[in-house]
């Protein structure tokens, strides 16, 4: 039983996951989008209100006790004098309450609002976090500083490089001369005989330049390397497009993000902005991969353990046999689900069955992942990969 007196603020991982969908009923799920004092959007305290007048319709209109109701609400309520509310937020929350869970979660990349009050927590909203790293670097570039920022749960931090790698291009040239790796070379042609290239000079002070600063950014990948956890950590690139190009030309990290955030040091952006940015990033990658693997799936598994119908792969849900399941974000189909979850719910009423599919499948320790509609094979709404 959790202590209501306090609410958990916690961090959306795969293995907390389950305790919220198997919450019973009813559940609230409420959305706050992130807000800053003196924006034009109005403060989460007010949003919260709002959303809190709402569920105490809900409620009653279910014939709910006056009891229940103000139990169920009262957290919510002393919730909306939070201070931290009043102060806001780049980041959005989620708040679910239910009569055994009170637990927020900061940090959120959705700038949703909105409420729900159904049989099962609403869960669609918060499937992305899921499948974010735990943590990535953020190497911010340019010639006259480099700095390594270590990121997680929405916050950054400053990552000391390993003692002997250079902070600037005036710092490396004072440890040692280039190695000279970036000599132009051009395909031989066939008068060359067996050679592959040829080289050519590079004594512009252009090219001279360039040797240096690759040189530099040779020794800060080596020192990333050091504290990366073998390149397992996912590293997002930060600087001018001539200087992170060269970065990725030097760099032999293996999980270097294929796509970086332009912008000069002469006008530096805000650790916050980094961050939306960086998140924006992998949340593009993580739509790319997951878009290949659902075209895996549904190119090599056998028909019969590939569905698209929504009745058939809810039932599979249930009996713990869908392993993968793919949702559309702006899908919506609204129904009634018969079955008896293990919650003890029955026959809540009409709800969005993709988020009962969705709870039914993290109940039964499936993978579940939204993507775009364009991701979606011809546009539909789910798509589930059975395990028998």
């Amino acid at each position: 039983m959790t202590d209501l007196n306090a609410a958990r603020l916690e961090t959306l991982r795969p293995e907390n996951i389950v305790e919220l969908a198997g919450s019973s009923a009813p559940c609230i799920s409420i959305f706050l989008p992130a807000h800053r004092p003196g924006g034009a959007t109005q403060s989460m305290a007010a949003v919260l209100k709002m959303h809190c007048q709402e569920a105490d319709r809900q409620l009653r209109a279910r014939e709910l006790s006056v009891e229940e109701v103000t139990e169920l609400l009262e957290p919510l309520q002393r919730s909306i004098d939070d201070p931290e509310l009043a102060k806001g937020s780049h980041w959005g929350r989620a708040i679910f309450r239910s009569p055994e869970l009170f637990v927020q979660m900061n940090g959120l990349e959705s700038t949703l609002s909105g409420i729900t009050v159904g049989g099962c927590f609403q869960l669609r909203p918060i499937l992305a976090e899921l499948h974010f790293p735990p943590k990535f670097y953020l190497l911010t570039l340019s010639e006259k500083h480099v700095d390594l920022l270590s990121c997680s749960d929405r916050k950054a931090q400053t990552v000391e490089l390993p003692a002997g790698v250079p902070r600037s291009l005036e710092e490396a040239l004072a440890f040692k001369p280039p190695d000279h790796d970036l000599e132009n070379r051009s395909t031989a042609g066939s008068s060359t005989g067996s050679m592959r290239s040829v080289r050519f000079g590079t004594t512009s002070e252009r090219e001279k330049s360039r040797v240096y600063l690759a040189d530099f950014f040779k020794a800060v990948d080596r020192g990333i390397r050091e504290i990366g956890q073998a390149g397992t950590v996912p590293l997002v690139l930060a600087g001018v497009e001539e200087e992170t190009a060269l970065y990725r030309y030097v760099s032999t990290y293996p999980s270097l993000a294929k796509e970086g955030i332009a912008g000069s040091p002469k006008t530096p952006f805000s650790t916050a902005d980094l961050l939306s940015r960086a998140y924006a990033i992998l949340r593009s990658d993580l739509t790319s991969r997951t878009s290949a693997s659902l075209k895996d799936w549904r190119e090599r598994v056998a028909p019969e353990r590939f569905s698209t119908d929504l009745d058939a792969i809810l039932r599979a849900a249930t009996e713990g046999r869908v392993g993968w399941l793919f949702i559309n974000e702006a899908g919506r189909t609204f129904g009634t689900f018969d079955g008896t979850r293990r919650n003890g719910r029955v026959n809540w009423g009409s709800e969005d069955l993709l988020n009962v599919a969705v709870v039914e499948t993290l109940l039964q320790r499936g993978l579940v992942y939204s993507l775009p509609s364009e991701a979606m094979p011809d546009g539909i709404a789910i798509a589930a990969v059975l395990r028998y």
